[in-house]
């Protein structure tokens, strides 16, 4: 009985010894070297986050850089401008309205009423007085005229009175009597000089009144006006 505890306990030395010396044996041998790297990385180190994507990084130097570095995606809050669209998506093409033309000028103002009427007188003449048909509702001479000659003449709608007086005024007063009576009708004057004396032309539309001023010897004002009327 004896003898069989000694075996048993040798038995369990000897395994005791074997073991411890397995042990020993792989503390004594060198590390072995991680796998190697592929394709030029190394080990991945579950700790350290690793990035997304199916993209490589480019060597250093080799001038090529990756997709994701050379194209930027395009900003989500820019739209490119594509002109209006219809609901369908469409592009809707714009047509600009046609170009009125541009304005010539200012119409022309309509024709003043004609002062005069028709029938028109025959064609006359008289010395020393105002002949028939003289247009006397609108040229009028000044007070005290001695009359000298008068004349009318017409032909279709035109109508052309002459007169030829002599008046003891200066010769301002007496083209200031012809413009005042002339401008209160709608004529404009115009003074215009002519030879030794002065002479003025009013109109109104198509109408004129001419009327030239000398000087006589004696110190009065001689004046002599055409006037061209149409009804």
């Amino acid at each position: 009985m004896i003898a069989k505890k000694l075996v048993l306990a040798g038995v369990i030395a000897a395994v005791a010894l074997g073991g411890t010396a397995v042990v020993l044996d792989q503390a004594s041998q060198p590390a072995k070297a991680p796998p190697a790297a592929v394709n030029g990385t190394g080990p991945v180190d579950s700790s350290v986050p690793q990035p997304s994507g199916t993209g490589t990084a480019a060597a250093p130097g080799s001038g090529t850089e990756s997709p994701s570095a050379a194209v930027a995606p395009p900003d989500a809050g820019v739209t490119p401008s594509q002109g209006p669209s219809d609901p369908a998506g469409r592009r809707i093409q714009e047509v600009l309205p046609p170009a009125s033309d541009a304005p010539t000028g200012l119409p022309m103002p309509s024709p003043p009423a004609a002062l005069i009427r028709t029938p028109l007188p025959a064609p006359a003449s008289a010395q020393g007085k105002v002949v028939d048909g003289f247009p006397a509702n609108v040229v009028t001479f000044p007070d005290r005229t001695a009359v000298v000659s008068t004349s009318v003449s017409s032909e279709d709608r035109t109508l052309q009175a002459s007169a030829v007086g002599i008046v003891d005024l200066t010769p301002l007063q007496t083209i200031g009597h012809f413009q005042q009576s002339l401008l209160a009708l709608g004529f404009q004057s115009e003074s215009v000089s002519s030879g030794d004396g002065r002479s003025v032309r009013l109109s109104r539309g198509t109408d004129t009144v001419t009327v030239a001023i000398t000087t006589t010897g004696t110190g009065s004002t001689r004046f002599t006006l055409l006037a061209t009327l149409h009804a």
